[in-house]
C-alpha cells in the first residue's frame, strides 16, 4: 500500500512565505502611496482655496470698525517669504508661512487714473497706527493672518535649482479699483516685509517706515499670469512631481485661480 505524503517541504514553505511577504509589502506600499496621494491632493486644494478666498473677500468687502472709520478696505496683500511672524518673532527656517493682510486707505475722496495712481492718492497701506496716551502702537491693518501649506508641502517657483532655496518669494496685490469696482491682480517679485517693519518700529519707536510701507513701494506690475508650484515634500517618492496652481491673466474673481492638469502642455511645474 502506497504511503500518503503529509505536510509541506521546506522549499514549499519558504516559497509560500516569500510570495505572501511580497504580496503584503505591495499592499502596504500601495496603501501608503494612496494615503500620500490623498494628502497631497488635499494640500493642493487647500492652497488653491486659500488664494480663491482672498479674491472672494475682495469681491465682498467688509467695513472697518464700527462704521465710523475714515478708512476703507480696498483689497488683500499676500506675501511669500517673510522672515518674521505677526508677533515679530523669527520664523523657523524649515517652515514656510504665507501672510495675508487687508489693504486699507482713505475713504474721504477717490481720485482718478490707474489703480496704482489712485491708491497713491488714497494713501493705502497694510499697517495702522493707534496713539493711546502718547504711546504709538502699530499693527497690520484689519484682518492679518498667516497660512502654512498642509501635509509638509511647499510652494515653489516654476524653475528650480538643485541645492538652492526654491521657495516662491514675492508679493501679490489683489485690489478693487475705488471707482470702477473692477478687481486688479498685481505682482511684485520681492518681499514686502510688513512684519519686520512693524517689529522694527516697535523696537526703535520710529514709525516713519510703517506710514508709507505700501504706498512708497507700489512698484507692482500687471502680469500675464502667476504660476505657483506645490511640491509634496515629505511624501516619499511623490516629491518627484509638482502641481501647477495658476492665477490667470486679468483674474477678477476666485474663478481666475486654476489647478492645471499634471499632463497639460502648459504645466510649468513639471
Amino acid at each position: 500500500m502506497k504511503k500518503v505524503k503529509l505536510g509541506f517541504t521546506l522549499i514549499e514553505v519558504s516559497l509560500f512565505l516569500a510570495i505572501t511577504g511580497a504580496l503584503f509589502v505591495s499592499i502596504i506600499v500601495g496603501t501608503q502611496n494612496s494615503i500620500w496621494q490623498q494628502k497631497y491632493n488635499d494640500s493642493v486644494q487647500n492652497f488653491t482655496n486659500f488664494i480663491r478666498n482672498a479674491y472672494a473677500q475682495v469681491s465682498n468687502p467688509q467695513g472697518i470698525g464700527d462704521g465710523r472709520s475714515d478708512q476703507a478696505i480696498y483689497g488683500k496683500l499676500i506675501v511669500f517669504g517673510q522672515e518674521y511672524d505677526l508677533k515679530g518673532e523669527k520664523i523657523p527656517s524649515d517652515e514656510q508661512r504665507i501672510f495675508i493682510y487687508d489693504v486699507v486707505g482713505d475713504a474721504s475722496s477717490v481720485g482718478t487714473g490707474s489703480v496704482i495712481e489712485t491708491f497713491k492718492a488714497l494713501r493705502i497701506n497694510v499697517v495702522v497706527e493707534e496713539v493711546n496716551g502718547g504711546t504709538t502702537n502699530v499693527s497690520p491693518a484689519g484682518l492679518a493672518d498667516s497660512y502654512v501649506p498642509t501635509w509638509a508641502s511647499v510652494i515653489e517657483k516654476t524653475r528650480v535649482t538643485a541645492g538652492a532655496d526654491n521657495n516662491f518669494k514675492g508679493s501679490i496685490l489683489i485690489v478693487r479699483h475705488p471707482r470702477s469696482g473692477i478687481i486688479n491682480t498685481l505682482f511684485a517679485d520681492r518681499i514686502i516685509k510688513v512684519n519686520e517693519e512693524v517689529r522694527n518700529a516697535r523696537l526703535s519707536g520710529n514709525y516713519s517706515g510703517t506710514r508709507t510701507l505700501l504706498t512708497s513701494k507700489l512698484d507692482f506690475f500687471s502680469v500675464g499670469q502667476i504660476d505657483l508650484c506645490v511640491n509634496p515634500y515629505g511624501m516619499g517618492e511623490m516629491g518627484t512631481f509638482r502641481r501647477n496652481i495658476r492665477i490667470v491673466k486679468n483674474a477678477r474673481n476666485s474663478s481666475g485661480v486654476e489647478i492645471i492638469d499634471q499632463d497639460a502642455s502648459d504645466n510649468y511645474c513639471k
